[in-house]
């Protein structure tokens, strides 16, 4: 039986967290190997890892006043203790699920003798954003293959940073739970217009990520300005409390476009809300694959993206929706239009898109390749 340790930098409900949740409920059944789930930070997702198996705590849980106080005056002992379980329990693989853990793969690798695996989720951008130099080039260092989200994102490790193409394979994305099953519910449409207010026959326009630069939140403001008056715009994720809500909801009242554009919060909702739009737009600078865009193809939405951005693009190709060149929004805005005023096309492009999902994204074929790199990775 092989040991694994994954290792995760947070359990917050965000595309790399969730993917390796579903990888690992499904490993949890194949009784070869027997792993562990180091975690960095916690978060909303923290109870559904520990379902799936024992989790290390790296961070200071919210506990009893007394035992907060505790581990804080004594976090180098506790980490210290981790560190120790780790070595003596002498996993065969260890599986960094992101590029920012350079500096815990450097306090590992004196400790253990497996390879190491960094599971990159993140481009130049992302990079950039969620790392310093230290800490990346740590990761470099001490990464003995990597596994990709999707061909563009492995030719930009293999180009920008030297990367071994020999060292990094592709993981194709594992869908959600029931995702073959999943239609959209008339109801919940219903429910979703009821609560937006929107207006009898309204066309809908919706995106689905935080609010930040990097997902292109103040182009997804730009198509409005540029759209119809009676199309309504729609994005789910971040929270109320970012700096960046505060300035988009300014930026929307200077524009006259508070009634038209709706900034939902994080919702438990997802689908529901995708199934309300009649064109999904990606307007990311950056992504490697973003399970998103496979979410809204599952449901036959026609995707609309930019190249030069990562994964997305070689999903939707020329027939699952439009690609616009790298920020031009113009161009995005015009393809949106071209989906909006014609039904048919919408509904084929839609179609087309729920077609390569069930073609690429089958669940046995991205579990085989998931054991077979860590079959490889082991040996």
């Amino acid at each position: 039986m092989k040991k694994i340790l994954f290792i995760s930098h947070d359990a917050n409900r965000a595309g790399a967290q969730i993917l390796l949740l579903r990888f690992l409920k499904q490993l949890k059944n194949v009784p070869e190997y027997q792993f562990k789930i180091l975690l960095r930070h916690g978060g909303s997702l923290l109870r559904d890892f520990e379902k799936v198996a024992p989790v290390y705590h790296w961070y200071h849980r919210e506990l009893g006043n007394r035992q907060k106080v505790a581990r804080l005056l004594n976090r180098k002992t506790f980490q210290e203790q981790i560190l120790k379980e780790i070595k003596n329990e002498r996993y065969d693989l260890i599986v960094s699920n992101t590029i920012t853990n350079g500096e815990l793969l450097h306090q590992l690798r004196p400790l253990v003798k497996c390879p190491m695996v960094t599971y990159a989720h993140e481009m130049p951008m992302g990079i950039a954003m969620y790392t310093d130099p230290s800490s990346f080039n740590q990761t470099l260092r001490y990464t003995d293959a990597y596994w990709a989200c999707s061909e563009a994102q492995r030719l930009i490790y293999i180009e920008r940073f030297g990367i071994d193409p020999a060292k990094i394979s592709v993981l194709p994305s594992l869908l959600p739970d029931g995702a073959w099953q999943l239609k959209p519910s008339e109801e919940a449409v219903s429910q979703i217009r009821k609560l937006l207010e929107l207006p009898e026959g309204a066309l809908v326009v919706g995106a689905v990520g935080t609010f930040d630069w990097r997902k292109g939140i103040d182009i997804f403001v730009q198509l409005a300005r540029q759209s119809e008056p009676e199309t309504h715009f729609v994005w789910v994720g971040g929270h109320e409390h970012q700096v960046e809500y505060h300035m988009i909801t300014e930026d929307l009242r200077r524009l006259g476009l508070s009634d038209r554009v709706h900034l939902i919060p994080h919702s438990d909702r997802p689908f529901d809300f995708i199934s309300a739009f009649d064109v999904f737009v990606l307007t990311s600078r950056e992504e490697p694959y973003p399970l998103v865009v496979l979410e809204a193809a599952l449901l036959a939405r026609p995707i609309v993206c930019f190249a030069q951005s990562g994964g997305a693009p070689d999903f939707v190709e020329q027939d699952a929706g439009f690609v616009a060149n790298y920020l031009d929004s113009s161009a995005m805005s015009h393809y949106i239009s071209q989906l909006l005023r014609n039904p048919e096309l919408r509904q084929k492009m839609g179609h087309t898109a729920r077609e390569k999902v069930f073609a690429r994204h089958q669940d046995e074929r991205a579990m085989q390749a998931f054991l077979e790199l860590i079959e490889k990775s082991c040996s």
